[in-house]
């Protein structure tokens, strides 16, 4: 399965889901006009290759400095497609980025662990992206 990149925008995050080695990272900000727009071929994706994946290794790393309400619901449905990922015999983790004095976006990251059952790793980061 190809590679998925996104290049990022104002708006938009970055998306860098590499298959062959597992891992994934989605960064930067993330209220695009559009969530629906933005996010569908992400989840398009990411459900395929779910589909495909057997007994591989799986880290996703957010990095957010921001996201909107729209976007929530869309990393919500991504961990929710690791999750089925991971009940098909994958070995799924999350690190969840963060800033030390950004308390609003580590608290989003317990929120969605204490939703989903997958490992959470939280990472606290000293700059900004």
């Amino acid at each position: 399965m190809n590679p998925l990149r996104i290049a990022p925008t104002d708006e938009t995050p970055t998306v860098n889901f590499i298959p062959d080695e597992g891992k994934f990272e989605i960064s930067g900000n993330s209220y695009p006009e559009n969530s629906t727009k933005f996010y569908s071929p992400v989840l398009d994706w990411l459900r395929r290759f779910c589909a495909e994946a057997k007994n591989q290794k799986i880290t996703l790393d957010f990095n957010f400095d921001y996201f909107n309400t729209s976007s929530a619901k869309y990393i919500l449905e991504i961990l929710r497609i690791l999750q089925d990922c991971q009940k098909n015999g994958n070995e799924c983790l999350v690190r969840w980025h963060y800033l030390e004095e950004d308390t609003d976006m580590q608290e989003a990251g317990e929120d969605y662990r204490d939703s989903i059952d997958l490992n959470f790793e939280f990472v606290v980061r000293e700059d900004t992206l």
